[in-house]
């Protein structure tokens, strides 16, 4: 599994739908596979500009890379929002995709719009996750066509997002959902 966490509005969903795009094998879900309100189609994740949450459950499709080997593509809503009902009923379904051993974590953040709320996003998703994700995360920023300088100029004046992606092992990627290269 790779599941995409943060922040809403940081382009989960259009980060998932890249790297539906790049894969180019986009298969239906098999449903021996599919587990609580997964798609069984080849649509993309919805994915647009909003004042409130696109993304409000877990959403899955599944994609074959390599030698065909299957990968489930987890989008999440946010979990930090301010409705606790709804993040309780998704976090338990996300933790169903999200175990230790079997998953990558893709945490999205804009860059150029880490925020306060941010800072702390890490250990609040592993204590909600109950387990260090850290060891199994990547970074991955978004937006990365706003960036005019390259990536190590821009982190390292922001100590909390640095100390995000130390913890994580200095891995990261940088997406331009709005292109094709990404």
């Amino acid at each position: 599994n790779i599941v995409l966490l943060g922040k809403g509005g940081t382009g989960k969903s259009a980060s998932a739908n890249t790297i539906l795009a790049a894969e180019n094998s986009l298969q239906p879900m098999l449903p021996s596979l599919t587990i609580g309100n997964s798609q069984q189609d080849s649509t993309p994740f919805k994915s647009y500009p909003s004042s409130t949450p696109v993304t409000t459950k877990c959403e899955t499709r599944m994609m074959k890379v390599g030698s065909g080997k299957q990968i489930r593509l987890v989008d999440t809503p946010d979990f930090c929002h301010e409705n606790k009902s709804m993040q309780e009923a998704q976090l338990n379904e996300c933790k169903l995709y999200c175990q230790e051993e079997q998953c990558v974590v893709l945490l999205v953040i804009q860059l150029g719009r880490f925020t306060e709320g941010e800072r702390g996003i890490l250990e609040n998703l592993e204590k909600l996750l109950g387990w260090r994700i850290r060891e199994k995360t990547i970074l991955l920023f978004t937006h990365g066509e706003n960036i005019k300088c390259n990536l190590n100029e821009f982190i390292v004046p922001q100590s909390h997002l640095k100390e995000i992606l130390e913890a994580c092992g200095n891995r990261y990627h940088v997406f331009k959902n709005t292109s094709k290269d990404s």
